[in-house]
């Protein structure tokens, strides 16, 4: 989603949900074509999921915020603005992408493998930042009992929590989060941004009494309070 104006823009990748079992169709095109309406240039991106390892879609965040850093004169993108937008497992793959910039899982490839993938910006929204039991639904459970045995879960649950690898220096931040949420618990933010404190990172968190789970650009404005949230975010990435 290009703007065709001949003018250097920030770009945003979005990271649409899905359980990591699939990407789901409506916190994709959508949050792309509002992104391109704010003058961005927008991309979704689609990464790997189930039957292949969750931590994939990670490394396939990575590489797209490195592709679009090398093409970034190609395109009119200012490289130093490239940011990410997650929803759900998506929000949990963009944040693992920017928690793990700079660890490398395979040999370099190509050029573009020389650029760095540290986003500049995030925002996370109903973020799965945590995978510890206390915050998953039953089915988000079981997801996770059929990607890894029951001896090695807690330490798969561990290695690939965003709330565990919180770090300094993090891009700024900004997440949103519902109360009611029974799919991925709103304690998931709340941990998450409790470790960004720690580390004195920056930060914008908003959390709504209601609204449920799945809300992205399309339905959003039905929801009190959840209606908020893109112009917030909004108002936010011109402040950053």
């Amino acid at each position: 989603f290009l703007q065709r104006d001949q003018k250097m823009h920030g770009a945003v990748i979005v990271f649409p949900g899905g359980g990591y079992t699939h990407r789901s169709e409506k916190e994709g095109e959508p949050v792309a074509a509002y992104l391109k309406s704010l003058g961005f240039h927008a991309f979704v991106l689609n990464y790997r999921v189930m039957p292949y390892h969750p931590y994939l879609g990670c490394i396939d965040g990575k590489r797209a915020v490195k592709y679009l850093r090398a093409n970034a004169e190609k395109w009119g993108i200012r490289s130093d603005c490239i940011g990410v937008i997650g929803f759900s497992a998506g929000a949990g793959n963009a944040c693992l992408a920017a928690e793990t910039f700079d660890k490398t899982e395979y040999e370099m490839t190509d050029w573009i493998d020389g650029y760095s993938a540290k986003p500049d910006f995030c925002i996370f929204v109903y973020g799965a930042l945590s995978l510890k039991n206390e915050f998953l639904s039953p089915s988000d459970l079981e997801m996770v009992g059929r990607i890894v045995p029951e001896r090695t879960r807690e330490q798969y649950q561990k290695a690939f929590s965003c709330d565990e690898l919180v770090r300094e220096e993090m891009p700024p931040i900004f997440l949103w989060h519902t109360a009611d949420d029974s799919r991925v618990g709103a304690g998931a933010s709340i941990e998450f941004v409790r470790r960004l404190q720690e580390k004195g990172n920056t930060y914008e968190f908003h959390i709504f009494p209601k609204g449920e789970h799945g809300h992205s650009v399309t339905d959003a404005e039905k929801i009190p309070g959840v209606c908020q949230w893109m112009r917030l975010a909004e108002d936010w990435m011109r402040r950053e």
